[in-house]
């Protein structure tokens, strides 16, 4: 699978690498201020560059993606522009794997915290309902991409007409963003219809490519999860499935 990393280059600015197998290695520098408008999966930072302020910068960003020190590595600049895309991968899965864990362990220990502070949005507020679940599936997954379709209801603005049920998806990169559904969607949660049975299944999931299918119910109501990931763990299925089962109590 495709990563993108960044490598702080010096306070301003970073270089930044998208590794694909087979393919040329492409690398840029940006502006390290103009960050937050790139895809980025990992992020190595150089321990000269580290101040407080410089720190305090990354306290947010450490949310979306890995952060590390180059020592870490034994990585300067000069070899981080030199990396093939094995030996890179080689660093990005340590980066995201220790990542994965530290988010899997804080959702362990806030578990009941985030379920009730989720059903309190289930009733009113389906919209931030979904926005959150996004997020949290997203850090503990370790997504790159993230899609989720789920059914929710338009109030009729005329009193003496039903309210009307639609389908909706979640999806972004590095925040969520609503939208309705297209025919594609529409064909694709049709396909999978029949594998609504179980509060959480993964119906599919393709290790080479990285593609997951989960098949999920919150109150009866159907929720179809497709993502691409890096890895999925025993941990992590146990994690989300108590998740999704918590949510149904």
């Amino acid at each position: 699978m495709d990563f993108t990393l960044l490598y702080t280059k010096n306070a301003q600015q970073g270089v930044l690498r998208t590794f694909k197998p087979n393919e040329t290695i492409t690398s840029k520098v940006i502006d390290l201020a103009e960050a937050k408008q790139f895809p980025i999966h990992g992020y190595i930072f150089s321990e000269d560059l580290k101040s407080d302020d410089f720190m305090a910068g990354l306290e947010s960003e450490i949310k979306f993606y890995p952060i590390r020190s180059h020592t870490e590595f034994g990585l300067n600049l000069e070899k981080f522009e030199k990396l093939t895309y094995d030996d890179a991968k080689k660093i990005f899965d340590k980066m995201r794997e220790n990542w994965i864990l530290q988010n899997n362990i804080s959702l362990i220990e806030e578990v009941f915290k985030v379920r009730n502070h989720l059903l309190g949005l289930w009733p009113n507020d389906r919209s931030g309902f979904f926005e959150e679940l996004w997020f949290i599936l997203k850090s503990n997954l370790g997504a790159s991409n993230l899609k989720l379709i789920y059914n929710d209801m338009i109030k009729s603005k005329n009193e003496h007409e039903k309210n009307k049920l639609v389908k909706v998806k979640v999806l972004g990169e590095r925040y969520p963003e609503l939208t309705s559904c297209d025919e594609m969607d529409e064909h694709i949660l049709k396909s999978y219809e029949k594998e609504f049975g179980n509060i959480f299944e993964i119906t599919d999931y393709n290790k080479e490519k990285g593609q997951l299918v989960i098949c999920a119910n919150i109150k009866k109501s159907p929720v179809l999860i497709l993502a691409n990931i890096y890895q999925l763990t025993r941990l992590q299925k146990a994690l989300l499935s108590s998740l999704f089962e918590g949510l149904n109590l």
